[in-house]
Order: C-alpha cells, then sequence, then structure tokens
C-alpha cells in the first residue's frame, strides 16, 4: 500500500464567491460539478493501493454540490480509517445547509471553514449553533483558529480561521485575449507552493495528480483561452491511474515537475478584497 499524507478530492470546480486573485480561478465563471458515482469504481480501486492520513472533500466551494452528501458517504466507505475526514468551505453557503450539515457531523465529518471575510463570522457562527443543536459543545480559541468541540470527547465539529489573502494565482493576466502564466524557476515554485505543510495530493474525475493546477488543467483548458506555452505544458503532465504501475509516480510525486514553471515563485501575497457574491451554477 502507498500512503498520502493529505488527499483532497475535488468535487467541484464551481464557488458562490469571486475573491480576487483565487488560486483555484473561482474568481472567473469556473464550470462543473461532479458526482460520486461517476468515478466510484476509480476511487474504489484507489482505495485498495493507497491509505490517506486526511480525507478533503475539496473545490471550488463544496456546499455548492448537489451531490455533497454522495461524496463525504463514499470516501468515508472507503478510508474508513483516515485519521480525518473534513470538508473544506469557505462557510458563507452553510445557513442554506443546515441539514446537510447536521448528516455530515453524523457520519463523522467536520467541517473546515476558511472565513474570506470578517462580515460573515456573525453569521457562520449562528449557523453553527443551529447545526449543533443540542449537542453538548465547547469553544477553544487559538489565536485566529476557533475549534468548536464536543464536552465528552475529542471529536471535532467545526474548525474556523480567517483567510485575508492568497499567494499569487498561476494567472499573471491576460494578453491579446489569453491567459498569461508565471515562467517561474521550477523549484523555487516547488517551495512556495508547499508553503512548508506536508505536501498534499489531489484527486480528480478519479485520476490522482501532485497539485491542484495540474488536476484541473483539462477543465481550464476547455472553458478558458489560455497561451499556448501554458496549455502545452499541462498537457504534457500525465496523472496517475489507479491500474498503472505506481512505482514511479510516488517515487517523484513530491518533487518539483516542469509545470511548477507556471506558478509564482515569490511567497508575497495579497489581499482577496473585494469578496463578490456570484449566483450562477452555485447551488445556494
Amino acid at each position: 500500500m502507498y500512503r498520502i499524507f493529505d488527499g483532497a478530492f475535488n468535487i467541484t470546480n464551481v464557488c458562490n464567491l469571486t475573491c480576487n486573485g483565487c488560486e483555484s480561478f473561482n474568481n472567473f465563471n469556473f464550470r462543473n460539478h461532479f458526482r460520486f458515482d461517476d468515478y466510484k469504481d476509480l476511487y474504489k480501486r484507489w482505495s485498495e493501493k493507497v491509505t490517506i492520513n486526511i480525507v478533503t472533500i475539496h473545490g471550488g466551494e463544496p456546499f455548492t454540490n448537489p451531490d455533497i452528501l454522495n461524496w463525504a458517504t463514499g470516501l468515508k466507505e472507503l478510508w474508513p480509517n483516515a485519521v480525518k475526514h473534513y470538508v473544506s468551505t469557505n462557510g458563507s453557503l452553510l445557513k442554506n445547509h443546515v441539514d446537510t450539515c447536521k448528516k455530515l457531523l453524523e457520519l463523522g465529518w467536520y467541517i473546515d471553514i476558511s472565513v474570506h471575510d470578517t462580515k460573515l463570522y456573525n453569521d457562520i457562527e449562528t449557523t453553527i449553533k443551529v447545526i449543533l443543536e443540542n449537542r453538548p459543545y465547547r469553544i477553544i480559541q487559538s489565536g485566529d483558529e476557533t475549534r468548536i468541540v464536543a464536552h465528552n470527547s475529542n471529536q471535532t465539529y467545526f474548525v474556523m480561521y480567517e483567510t485575508v489573502d492568497f499567494i499569487s494565482s498561476a494567472r499573471k493576466g491576460i494578453n491579446k485575449g489569453k491567459w498569461q502564466f508565471h515562467s517561474s524557476d521550477t523549484q523555487a515554485a516547488h517551495k512556495v507552493c508547499l508553503g512548508g505543510e506536508p505536501p498534499c495530493t489531489h484527486f480528480n474525475k478519479g485520476l490522482m495528480y501532485q497539485c491542484h493546477l495540474t488536476s484541473v488543467s483539462a477543465d481550464l483548458i476547455k472553458q478558458f483561452p489560455l497561451e499556448d506555452r501554458a496549455t502545452e505544458l499541462l498537457q504534457q503532465y500525465t496523472a496517475a491511474h489507479p491500474d498503472d504501475d505506481l512505482e514511479d509516480f510516488f517515487q517523484t510525486l513530491h518533487n518539483p515537475m516542469p509545470q511548477c514553471e507556471l506558478c509564482p515563485m515569490s511567497s508575497h501575497t495579497h489581499s482577496i478584497a473585494p469578496l463578490a457574491v456570484k449566483k450562477e451554477n452555485a447551488w445556494t
């Protein structure tokens, strides 16, 4: 069995927010939700070859996808022994999905909330109390992070923290109608991407990728006009299929790769404001 520290499962490219410079390209009308049943056979085969320490439901904004509970149920069944199962969300849609959140807690998931605007805090905290109903809980505050945990166990229901900035997006700008990307030193860009954190491996449409950019690259190429250099580099990347001989893939999984040149090599961050809400294609 191969071991992954953090496996992020992309269930949607859609987000209800349009934050400036979003690393996931959600400040554009990036489309497509994914259904668990369409890829469950592939993920079943992955579960027979790979153990995952942390299983993450990822997006986009996961609560825009009406199939989120099928994903939560399916992934929990395939990787029941993961140390943590969590949904990564901006929190702004929780008030519209109270029943869904309750079911996620019952399934053993906790909800990781990256608050993109302090004005959302009151709504989110009020909604959390509604979701918990009569569950006993206590609140632990550590710096900018709030943990809401059960009284009588170590079960964490929610983790909430503020995100005020992003490292620059791989998209640098636009020239002659085409998206322009960075031309970075691959080693430097790879170091910035990890940011000192343990590596995160991305799953999308049943395949495994080294990073978020490569995992969404096919949809990016279909939906947006990318510069030729970026298109060529992204198309050269080969994702892993569970039926492949995976030895070489795992040996180089966390090494710099040619596609790293498209991402920034500076750790300089910028504010995510202005924070805009978009309704199209979002399950709100």
